[in-house]
């Protein structure tokens, strides 16, 4: 059943990518097939987070929930920035009011954490400099593809500050404990390049053929029921957490619910065996 949140969100339907549903604001989402697409985007200065554009990702996410037969999801930007953050007026009003500072900074993990837990893969499409808040987006999503004139960093450090959107929790697992560390504490770029060597993003893009790329790896994703997507994505989240044989004791049991709610993995089974295709699973 759809959440409240998505139920008051209904009104944003989407047909072909190029349609707006968000016009006037900070996100905008457009549609193409069974991906959905959601770009930085305005008129002046560069992509940084604010309450309206959380809103924008939380209307974005809402329309993941809603529409059944959405089956990723992916995150860029227009012009040479993806997105740097924080914007000013938002920390210099949080620092001028740390209670809601607070607010702020809950409002930001929860979008976060939401998108983490998206029931589609998503993926980060990094296609200018991206710092702060912009690679704790790109840590939310699943995986990522960097264009190769594009740069990645925290960067809190460079400002005497530290991560408050999940770059302490999320990088380490991304590229390892001394990595992490050596990231944030130097607060410096990586670029493109270094980015894919380290783990922090999937794969290296012409800057031309950025999206066409992320487009193509979503390709082998979508082919499947978007049930099997979410089971194994849960599955694989949870993994950080949990100690091995509780994971593989839930995998089991998830596996079996899995099998015996989803009448299309016995077709797919049968139709493996006899060298066919599956039926199309719509769920």
């Amino acid at each position: 059943m759809p959440s409240a949140r998505c139920r008051r969100c209904s009104k944003h339907r989407l047909q072909d990518r190029g349609s707006e549903a968000m016009a006037g604001t900070r996100l905008e989402a457009s549609r193409k097939g069974p991906l959905l697409y959601g770009t930085f985007a305005q008129e002046r200065g560069v992509h940084s987070f604010s309450l309206d554009l959380l809103d924008d990702i939380d209307r974005f996410l809402d329309l993941i929930d809603d529409e059944r037969d959405i089956r990723a999801a992916i995150v860029t930007a227009r012009g040479k920035v993806f997105n740097l953050g924080t914007d000013k007026t938002q920390i210099e009003s949080g620092l001028r009011d740390f209670v809601q500072f607070r607010r702020y900074l809950d409002r930001f993990n929860d979008t976060m954490d939401r998108l983490e837990r998206a029931p589609v893969p998503t993926i980060a499409a990094v296609n200018g400099l991206t710092r702060a808040g912009g690679i704790e987006i790109v840590l939310a999503c699943d995986v990522t593809v960097i264009a190769k004139s594009a740069r990645i960093g925290d960067v809190h450090s460079a400002q005497f500050a530290i991560p408050a959107g999940g770059s302490t929790q999320r990088l380490p697992r991304r590229i390892g404990l001394p990595r992490a560390k050596d990231l944030i504490w130097s607060g410096r770029f990586l670029d493109a390049a270094e980015a894919v060597e380290w783990g922090l993003c999937h794969a290296l893009a012409d800057d031309d053929a950025l999206l066409q790329t992320a487009e193509a790896l979503a390709a082998t994703y979508i082919d499947k029921p978007r049930q099997c997507l979410f089971e194994s994505k849960s599955l694989i989240n949870r993994s950080v957490t949990m100690a091995p044989a509780d994971g593989i004791e839930l995998e089991k049991q998830q596996f079996l619910h899995y099998v015996q709610n989803y009448p299309y993995v016995r077709d797919a089974f049968e139709a493996f065996q006899a060298s066919r295709k599956p039926a199309e699973a719509r769920a």
